[in-house]
């Protein structure tokens, strides 16, 4: 009876370690010696990989994996940045655009519905752009925001007390509202990204820095108006994208390979039992005097 359920044991083990190991793959349509990789770059893009009920996300981490992987691997010809994201952390873009800037292979970028702001960034990095015509893309700027409670306290008699050691220790905290001081400065260190945000899409995409600061309000363009401005290449959908990395590296056929992080069970696990201790997290640390400002996101 004990040798019995030892083998049991010894299963159950067995799957949780297959399942854990099988989390990242490759989907290869067929071989052929000719490739070209499909990287889909989806939802929220942060540093590294987050399990979110909320919200879908990508980490930096894994599409620069990937990155490196295709660019390795001696069949893959080229690389399409399947994109349909609204834009992340300003680092995590950053860190994807550098990649993909660097590649020896021709990468082309696909925005199906939309690519903005560090999306966008990262598009602005390949060798050409193509966004279906009703896309959103663009969205050049940068944004930290936060709730204040500061006037809910006074009308339940509330007081918040500070104690600092760092004049700006506290800057951001939803328990005081900001001075014209505090705001001034947080403001001109998002001028500050934005500028290097500004500066990295007028040289990709060869415009003049006052020219993309013009447009770079923040607001999205369609993608006919993105193509007018000199923001996108060519207006078209996915299977253009493909048969211009197909030019770009020289080939007239290709199979497709298409890169993606599947959720083992470890994962789905992982996420259930995260998202609900950050959920208990929250309501016991959020008393914690420590500032609560989000990061700033493109």
């Amino acid at each position: 009876m004990t040798s019995k359920i030892v083998i049991i044991l010894c299963v159950i083990v067995g799957l949780f370690m297959i399942s854990y190991s099988v989390s990242w793959f490759v989907k290869d349509e067929t071989i052929s010696t000719n490739k070209i990789a499909i990287i889909p770059i989806r939802g929220m893009i942060v540093s590294q990989d987050a399990s979110s009920f909320y919200q879908k996300t990508t980490a930096s981490s894994t599409i620069i994996e990937f990155l490196k992987l295709a660019i390795k691997n001696e069949n893959i010809k080229g690389i399409v940045l399947d994109i349909n994201s609204p834009g992340g952390t300003v680092v995590a873009s950053k860190e994807i655009a550098e990649v993909v800037k660097s590649s020896p292979k021709p990468v082309v970028a696909f925005i199906h519905e939309i690519g903005t702001s560090g999306a966008y960034w990262i598009a602005t990095a390949a060798d050409e752009i193509v966004a279906d015509p009703l896309s959103i893309t663009g969205s050049i700027g940068v944004t930290a925001s936060y709730l204040e409670f500061s006037k809910l306290f006074e009308e339940y008699g509330i007081t918040y007390r500070s104690l600092k050691a760092g004049k700006f220790k506290d800057i951001g905290s939803p328990f005081k509202e900001l001075t014209t001081e505090e705001q001034t400065l947080l403001e001109q260190k998002l001028d500050k990204i934005h500028d290097v945000f500004i500066r990295e899409v007028a040289s990709n995409r060869n415009l003049t820095e006052p020219a993309v600061r013009a447009l770079a309000t923040g607001i999205y363009f369609l993608g006919e108006e993105a193509q007018e401005l000199g923001l996108i290449d060519t207006l078209g959908n996915k299977e253009l994208a493909i048969n211009k990395t197909k030019e770009r590296a020289g080939i007239t056929d290709a199979k497709l390979t298409t890169f993606k992080k599947e959720r083992s069970v470890v994962d789905v696990l992982s996420s259930l039992s995260i998202q609900a201790l950050y959920s208990l997290g929250r309501g016991i640390g959020e008393a914690e005097v420590l500032p609560l400002s989000t990061m700033p996101t493109i």
